[in-house]
C-alpha cells in the first residue's frame, strides 16, 4: 500500500509538473509574439477561458472518481462487517451449543451418581 502511495505522489508531481511547464510555456510563447495590446489581452483572456474550462472538467473527473473509490471501499467495508457478524454470531451459537451438551453431561453424571449412590445405600442396609 505504502508503494502504491509513493507512485502515486510521483505520478501526481509529474503531472503537475507538466501542467505547470505547459503554463510557462504557453505564456511565455503568448508574450514573445508581436502582438497589440489588445490582442494580447484578448489571446490572455481565451488562454485563461480554455484552462480554466480544463482545470475544472479535470477536477470535476477526479472528484468523480474519488466519490467511486469512496464507494467502492465502503460496499467493502459493509461486505467485511457483515462476514464479521455472521462469524461472531456462529462462533457465539457454537459456543452455546457446547456448555449445553457440557452442563447435559454434567447433569447426567450427577443424576448417575445419585442413582448409584441410592442403590450403595440399599445394600449397605
Amino acid at each position: 500500500m505504502e508503494k502504491m502511495n509513493n507512485g502515486q505522489a510521483s505520478g501526481r508531481s509529474m503531472v503537475k509538473g507538466i501542467l505547470i511547464g505547459s503554463a510557462v510555456g504557453a505564456a511565455a510563447a503568448m508574450l514573445m509574439t508581436p502582438k497589440s495590446g489588445k490582442e494580447m489581452r484578448e489571446t490572455i483572456r481565451c488562454k485563461t477561458t480554455e484552462w480554466s474550462s480544463a482545470a475544472r472538467d479535470r477536477a470535476s473527473a477526479i472528484a468523480s472518481s474519488a466519490m467511486g473509490k469512496v464507494s467502492e471501499v465502503s460496499d467493502r467495508v459493509g461486505d467485511l462487517s457483515r462476514t464479521a457478524v455472521n462469524k461472531a454470531a456462529s462462533a457465539a451459537e457454537q459456543t452455546a451449543h457446547l456448555l449445553n451438551s457440557k452442563h447435559r453431561e454434567e447433569e447426567g453424571a450427577t443424576m448417575h451418581e445419585q442413582a448409584n449412590g441410592s442403590s450403595d445405600e440399599r445394600t449397605r442396609a
